[in-house]
């Protein structure tokens, strides 16, 4: 079948440039250079099906380049029918799915969100690492149930950000041979030439990185893309192809940044429609498409029939068991474990820590979910998140469930969002501190709604001795203040495994917090009452003079202020608060119940979250620390800071 490629490219061209000036703001630059990339890859490479949009076996591509969303949109209209005439002409509008960067939808293959530069190169190799893993693990010899490839397209911005060196050092030094990149090397960034900032040599960089490097010196020449593509699918290691192109090619600032946002001047948009051959505005040649779409549905029309009649033959011969593990993957299903009557709690020893455990209960999660792995920034040793007898991820072994990130935080959390993608229970773990590194892509999993467990120890000043850099202050206050985003501080092991339980069957993204040290077991936490988010652990004799709110290792240190409170003849309800944004979601009934209106409320974290002034009716009330902290033990920390019992119970007092 004979394409017009030259009509069809020029199509996809014109129609991102008329979202854009409809819209009234975009990227017209990308969309002018990179639509022969785009054309290439969907028309040539990708491997998917027209009608099972979800289908685990399919091709990914990640857009890294997130300001190219007209360009995206364009293409899939044009050779998927994925979208409407409609809907590009609502680009950027509210509630339009064509919005200004790429959200997560698979309803209109778009793989992840993206817009933060360098954020989809680092998941896409997060995507690679779960197709690598569930390979391994799943095909057998006769049947390839996961066998795909992962497709990025990044720029100059995107190489520039520190996480796309650490993901391609990580994905180089893995052989994700899975992984291919395709590079709009046009050597311009908002500001102007690259070269004032970025003189990189991207070929040695990425060799040096044990990458494979292609050259496509036309990035006009469809053939030539393709034949690099083809190319890449063959190498052993990890690909980018460096594809030249010219930034807004054909307008009259094309190869500068004048032309990377805003619109197009009129006459500008009507030379290069007349240089393009095009008609008015949202036109396009209705034969060319309808001849494309048929030969992409003819290109690709096996490739779900010949995986599902491998799917047959790896069902028919396996247990009920293998079968039911299989499809919880492959339909990514919510995960219902009661780890209450599964973890026989006397083999828990109340005298550890509790990341030791946290270390039991994560071991036992891992036998009955296959596909709960994960790691750690360098840090398995502190955090103690090592899944025991569950190997470790490398180019040797591909079914490890341990990945070691290195010193790379901010790319671990990208890559637990490309596990995530990928069916994967991922789980990333470090110090509460060094959350601030992950913020960009943990606010990603939010988006996303991605079922990322995140678990940080070393919760507060109690860390003592490595001082300020290492006790988190404001950490708290801010996971917190994400929409669509939990964080579990429990008590106990009881409030641990009720988190645990709570954060399994959410099937959203949540923060696991932990002391370094221990915690005692208090006699009224209940894991089945973590799910409500706060509970009464501790309650009144007669009267109700103050209710203490506490989280954490500080529910110890309330229900020790209850009882010298007592002996002042000053009565005390202790609330454990594990998780408030859950609270807040109760039936106001619930919290009426646990915080009755018209008593004093007092709170005690070492924190200086402010969401908790939601509970309290004065900062007085609040008794966390607002300021870094200081280096020395944790009782000369706490006392230092006036936060031992005594000093406590004299801000209780005083304030009643």
């Amino acid at each position: 079948m004979k394409l017009n490629e030259k009509r069809m490219v020029n199509d996809i061209r014109l129609l991102s440039l008329d979202m854009i000036n409809n819209a009234g703001s975009g990227h017209p630059g990308i969309a002018l250079g990179c639509a022969p990339i785009l054309y290439t890859l969907f028309t040539y490479h990708l491997k998917f099906d027209l009608e099972r949009k979800n289908w685990c076996n399919r091709d990914r591509f990640v857009i890294s380049s997130g300001h190219g969303s007209a360009l995206l949109y364009a293409t899939q209209f044009y050779c998927l029918d994925d979208f409407t005439i409609v809907e590009l002409k609502n680009y950027r509008k509210i509630a339009s799915p064509t919005s200004g960067h790429p959200e997560y939808n698979l309803n209109h293959r778009i793989e992840m969100t993206t817009g933060p530069l360098g954020q989809g190169f680092a998941s896409a190799v997060g995507m690679a690492i779960g197709e690598k893993y569930l390979a391994q693990t799943f095909n057998r010899k006769k049947n390839k149930i996961f066998d795909y490839n992962i497709y990025c397209l990044c720029s100059d911005g995107d190489l520039m950000e520190g996480i796309s060196y650490e993901a391609a050092s990580l994905a180089g030094n893995l052989n994700l041979d899975n992984l291919i990149v395709l590079y709009d090397c046009n050597e311009i960034s908002a500001d102007g030439d690259v070269d004032k900032t970025f003189i990189d040599n991207i070929d040695d960089r990425f060799r040096s990185m044990n990458w494979d490097v292609l050259t496509v010196k036309n990035g006009n020449s469809v053939g030539d893309i393709s034949n690099a593509i083809e190319k890449a699918k063959k190498c052993k290691r990890p690909v980018i192809i460096k594809i030249n192109t010219v930034i807004g090619e054909y307008s009259k600032y094309a190869g500068t940044s004048k032309v990377h946002a805003g619109i197009l001047e009129d006459d500008d948009l009507n030379n290069i429609r007349n240089v393009l051959k095009g008609g008015e505005a949202f036109s396009y040649s209705e034969s060319d498409r309808d001849t494309l779409l048929k030969f992409i549905k003819e290109g690709t029309s096996d490739y779900y029939r010949e995986w599902y009649s491998e799917y047959e033959m790896y069902i028919a011969n396996s247990t009920d068991s293998e079968k039911d593990t299989l499809n919880m993957i492959i339909e990514n299903e919510a995960i219902a474990l009661d780890l209450a009557a599964v973890i026989d709690t006397s083999k828990i020893f109340e005298d550890k820590s509790m990341r030791d455990i946290n270390y039991q209960v994560m071991n036992v999660i891992s036998t009955f979910l296959p596909n709960f792995l994960g790691g750690s920034a360098d840090l398995f040793c502190s955090t103690k998140t090592y899944l025991k007898g569950k190997g470790e991820f490398s180019s040797d072994n591909y079914s490890g469930r341990n990945i070691y990130f290195g010193v790379r935080e901010h790319l671990m959390a990208a890559i637990a969002n490309g596990l995530a993608l990928s069916n994967i229970r991922a789980y990333v773990s470090t110090f509460l501190a060094f959350s601030d590194y992950m913020k960009p892509a943990i606010r990603l999993s939010s988006m996303m709604n991605l079922p990322v467990v995140y678990i940080f120890t070393h919760d507060s000043i109690k860390v003592g001795e490595d001082g300020p850099t290492h006790q988190p202050i404001e950490q708290l206050g801010m996971l917190r203040s994400i929409p669509n985003f939990s964080v579990y501080r429990p008590c106990d092991y009881k409030e641990l495994i009720g988190a645990w339980t709570s954060i399994l069957r959410s099937g959203s993204p949540a923060a696991l917090v932990l002391p370094r040290g221990h915690n005692e077991t208090m006699k009224y936490t209940n894991s089945n009452k973590v799910a409500r988010g706060g509970y009464i652990i501790s309650e009144v004799k007669t009267r109700l003079d103050v209710i203490i709110i506490a989280t954490g290792s500080e529910v110890e240190l309330a229900i020790a202020i209850k009882e010298e409170l007592l002996k002042n003849y000053i009565e005390a309800r202790v609330v454990s608060m594990p998780n408030m944004n859950l609270f807040l979601k109760q039936d106001k009934d619930y919290q009426e119940q646990v915080l009755p209106t018209g008593y004093r409320r007092m709170v005690i974290e070492l924190s200086n979250d402010a969401n908790w002034y939601r509970f309290i009716s004065s900062a007085d009330d609040f008794i966390g620390v607002d300021t870094f902290g200081q280096s020395g033990s944790s009782d000369d920390v706490m006392n230092y800071y006036e936060l031992d019992i005594g000093d406590i119970i004299i801000k209780i007092k005083n304030n009643l």
